[in-house]
């Protein structure tokens, strides 16, 4: 029993092994704050445990492990649906497919975080309150930021997403999705020196709950007329969508399922590659598609592949069908942000041979143009979304205007099999709803099809891995937050406030009357 002496459980807690198992496991408690499990507090309690435990280190050589084993088990633990993906599609050995998730979330994820804390660390001289409540957040949220746009990017877990549910969602349309991460560092920093007996700190953590509560309601964007809309989701497995020779089932599929469900509706929309051919191939049929549409007075919008005949590059694209009498070729979105090693292969010529994990289908896609035209359907504009662009703040919102509608986002989720990651891919799309306070009719192959109001919330979704149709009456809108309008403009004014105030920490003289006062209060 001696063992579990007070005295002998903090000499555990605070020896080298106790600080890496409790950063291990404060790392594995914060990704239960993103679905599926969606207990947003637990972001918070993980990471002011987490700061707490940066204040009983003392050297960089610490703080640089430490925070590369909070980081690195909040993103193996999060995005453990990667597995699945390795294993299935790039035939990976199950202990291949772990390592390779460890190794991406060491090196990718949780480095930046360590490298821009330790450098927090050693400025700070320290100073545990100017380290805590200004330096680690900013170092925090600069490593949002590499994660976002470093090596093309990979912000699928940015802490932000957490609050989907709760106060801090209403910052979204203000500051972003990095923005609500930066409050949540601040937040929890606050906290921690307030349970280090800094009680301070603790109304920064008050007012950031305070504002987020009394922004709920706030709208910046007003409802329009409604149209009717059918999204229909077709459950078609992932290895006939493979199959060149089973385009027509495929499209079959969504023909018969639309026109079994077509009549009363404006609008009709098919997920991503729900008719998996080039365009330029395949014209004539396609232009009899069109004038079907056309006759119906109805507009289809899928999502197809095209090509650029003259460079020899192809795209993953969506298109309307039914707006116009004749194609405009000039009118297809092609997909800007693709997935690495998924739609396309980093140095191809040389990873390709070396194994099937480089040799994924449909791997072969090009980037399309950065700057691109919204989808025009029944005089209404949406920003164009596929898939994997979802995920970026600032390519959705780089086409947000007064005059958008909303966005029309197509994908196909069934890549993720029965994992948390389609759950996870929904909550993303939500937050983009939130950001421009902009609707979203999101159709995929085999779910999650939900109606997302401007509000970020799920208004109408259907079952999950079934062939079936989502009939709704959707309401566009017209208008634009600040965050449409600004973009990161306000996180960057928000870390260059937090900057200036961690530099005059760090640099006050401490009077000597308050030092003794604070050792007399605070021991």
């Amino acid at each position: 029993m001696k063992y579990l002496a007070g005295s002998n459980l903090l000499r555990l807690a605070t020896s080298k092994l106790g600080i890496a198992i409790e950063a291990i496991l404060l790392g594995a408690l914060c990704s239960a704050s993103i679905a599926p499990l969606q207990i947003w507090p637990c972001l918070v309690i993980g990471l002011v445990f987490f700061m707490m435990l940066l204040c009983v280190i003392k050297t960089k050589k610490g703080i640089f492990y430490t925070t590369i084993l909070f980081f690195a088990s909040y993103s193996t633990v999060s995005l453990n649906w990667l597995n699945f993906v390795m294993e299935d599609f790039g035939k990976l050995p199950f202990w291949l497919s772990n390592f390779v998730v460890l190794v991406f979330s060491i090196f990718y994820i949780a480095l930046p975080y360590a490298v821009f804390n330790v450098i927090a660390f050693a400025f700070s001289k320290k100073r545990t309150e100017s380290y805590l409540c200004f330096f680690v957040p900013i170092a925090f949220i600069l490593g949002d930021f590499y994660v976002t746009y470093v090596l093309t990017g990979f912000p699928w877990i940015i802490p932000g997403y957490a609050c989907i549910e709760g106060p801090l969602k209403n910052f979204a349309p203000f500051l972003g999705v990095k923005g609500i991460s930066a409050l949540v560092y601040i937040m929890s920093a606050a906290i921690a020196l307030t349970a280090l007996r800094k009680f301070l700190y603790l109304p920064i953590a008050a007012v950031i709950l305070c504002i987020g509560l009394m922004t709920e309601g706030i709208t910046f964007t007003q409802k329009q007329e409604p149209i009717e809309v059918l999204m229909v989701q077709g459950n078609i497995e992932q290895a006939v969508r493979n199959n060149g020779s089973k385009s027509f089932e495929v499209f079959s599929t969504y023909w018969d399922k639309t026109e079994q469900n077509k009549d009363g509706f404006d609008v009709v929309i098919w997920p991503e590659s729900a008719i998996p051919v080039v365009y330029q191939f395949q014209k004539d049929f396609l232009d009899d598609l069109n004038t079907a549409f056309v006759d119906s007075k109805q507009v289809l919008i899928t999502g197809i592949f095209s090509m650029d005949e003259e460079q020899n590059k192809i795209y993953n694209s969506m298109m309307t069908f039914g707006e116009d009498k004749t194609i405009d070729e000039k009118k297809i979105y092609n997909k800007r942000a693709l997935v690495p090693f998924g739609e396309i292969i980093p140095f191809a010529s040389l990873l390709r041979p070396l194994g099937s994990i480089f040799d994924i289908p449909n791997s072969s896609f090009s980037y399309g143009d950065a700057k691109q035209d919204p989808i025009k359907v029944k005089g209404l504009n949406f920003i164009p979304a596929i898939c994997y662009e979802a995920i970026f703040p600032s390519l959705i919102r780089g086409m947000d205007s007064l005059d958008t509608s909303g966005i029309i986002m197509l994908s196909n989720d069934s890549w993720f099999g029965p994992t948390k990651a389609p759950m996870q891919h929904l909550n993303i799309a939500r937050m983009r709803t939130l950001e421009l306070q902009k609707p979203m009719l999101r159709a995929t192959n085999s779910g999650i099809t939900a109606y997302i109001g401007e509000n970020g919330k799920v208004l109408k979704t259907i079952e999950e891995n079934k062939l079936t149709c989502l009939k709704t009456k959707f309401y566009p809108v017209k208008g634009q937050t600040i965050y449409s309008k600004f973009g990161e403009l306000g996180i960057s004014i928000l870390i260059l406030i937090w900057l200036a105030l961690g530099l005059y920490s760090r640099f006050k003289k401490q009077d000597l009357i308050e030092e003794q006062m604070n050792k007399l209060i605070r021991p």
